[in-house]
């Protein structure tokens, strides 16, 4: 679904949807490691026959939000008040295939006669996110990433749901379970920079998962 903000400009767009582990991407999604990056083309599609599918590895960061604010700049994401930080972790990317390597992977597919076709993304050291664990509430984290395409794959079988809300006039998803509460959207920084934010915690409320949301600044 595509994600707009209040004069109708896409921000980016938030996938939701059950895994399938008879569908080629899925299964691949399932494996995923944290730090994995897997460019896949698929020639059997009409639409995305080339996709790249990403889990980031947190790594943690033990030199403070002000001197990570270097890496992120000239991001100006919103946080929490009154809140106290209790861990911060980093999120690296994975450098994209270049035209030659994509024309590689469709020639391989032709050849070969495969319908799927996998690479490895090289991961680099550029910060694409920062999540950070805060005390309150039992300990909630707060993601803040700079792209903003992303596929949740839910599972079938813990009862979890998608209730639609609405963040700052922004359109936002809330995803829960009996144990777990995460929510997620896209907005525009001071600089029109468009970041996706998710809030995730456990044992947390809808409203105060909300409170938490709304009283963001930046």
């Amino acid at each position: 679904m595509d994600i707009k903000n209040k004069s109708g400009d896409v921000l980016g767009k938030i996938q939701i949807e059950s895994l399938r582990n008879d569908h080629a991407i899925d299964r691949i999604v399932i494996d995923l490691k944290p730090g994995d990056g897997k460019a896949i083309y698929t020639a059997d599609v009409i639409e995305n026959q080339f996709t790249q599918q990403t889990n980031y590895a947190a790594i943690p960061w033990e030199d403070g939000l002000e001197l990570l604010q270097r890496h992120y700049s000239p991001w100006q994401p919103k946080f929490p008040i009154d809140s106290d930080i209790d861990a911060i972790h980093v999120f690296y990317g994975f450098d994209n295939l270049t035209p030659q390597e994509i024309d590689e992977m469709i020639e391989e597919s032709n050849r070969s006669g495969r319908n799927v076709v996998i690479r490895d993304l090289k991961p680099n050291k550029r910060v694409v996110g920062i999540s950070i664990t805060y005390k309150e509430y039992g300990g909630y984290k707060l993601n803040i990433f700079g792209t903003t395409k992303s596929r949740i794959a839910l599972s079938d079988h813990d009862g979890t749901k998608v209730k639609q809300v609405a963040i700052r006039g922004v359109q936002a998803f809330y995803i829960f379970n009996n144990e777990t509460s995460q929510l997620i959207w896209i907005e525009e920084d001071v600089h029109g920079k468009a970041l996706q934010y998710e809030i995730n915690g456990r044992n947390m409320s809808e409203d105060l998962v909300m409170k938490i949301a709304k009283s963001m600044n930046g």
